[in-house]
């Protein structure tokens, strides 16, 4: 049995047997789009207007207020990425959240989490990252651990405690040394 459509644009075809049935779709000629190769720019307008814009892939929900990943809005509208020493250094500074995260010893850039409030944090810093996904505080954790490859954090003997350099503290510890006042 076969139905064939001068409308559709596709034949289908069904061919039965007693033990299977097989349906059979083919596309007419007319329907496929020719893509120029990228190592031959086309400049034709026409291949322009036939190609598909890169598509976006979401993981997730979205409110469709969110601006991206890591992208944080300032008073004056631009974009900015915030990494996580400096969202944990500004709550540092702040005060803010001090349940979850506090000095251990300001001078030396050195911090501890709290093990009751930890997954409160990484959650906000999920939300201030923009994930769409849920921020647990072991994600967060690997984030550091990175980031004493880079030299920005490195990870204290005690439980939860890590420690910022000095460069991100802003205090030229090793200046201070070298050259007292």
């Amino acid at each position: 049995m076969s139905q064939t459509s001068t409308d559709s644009p596709m034949t289908i075809t069904s061919i039965s047997t007693v033990k299977e049935r097989v349906m059979v779709v083919s596309y007419l000629p007319r329907m496929c789009l020719q893509y120029s190769s990228p190592l031959q720019p086309s400049s034709d307008e026409e291949d322009i207007e036939r190609q598909s814009p890169p598509l976006e892939v979401s993981d997730g929900e979205t409110d469709g207020v969110d601006p991206g990943p890591g992208i944080m809005h300032s008073e004056t509208g631009s974009k900015k990425k915030i990494r996580l020493y400096q969202f944990l250094l500004d709550l540092l500074r702040s005060g803010d959240m001090k349940d979850s995260i506090w000095w251990v010893d300001k001078e030396k850039g050195t911090f501890q989490f709290s093990s009751k409030h930890k997954e409160a944090l990484a959650h906000r810093w999920g939300i201030q990252k923009g994930n769409r996904k849920k921020m647990t505080y072991q994600k967060m954790a690997r984030a550091l651990r990175n980031y004493g490859k880079t030299g920005e954090v490195k990870k204290v003997k005690k439980k939860l405690t890590y420690q910022f350099s000095g460069e991100v503290m802003g205090r030229g510890v090793t200046d201070r040394k070298l050259y007292p006042h």
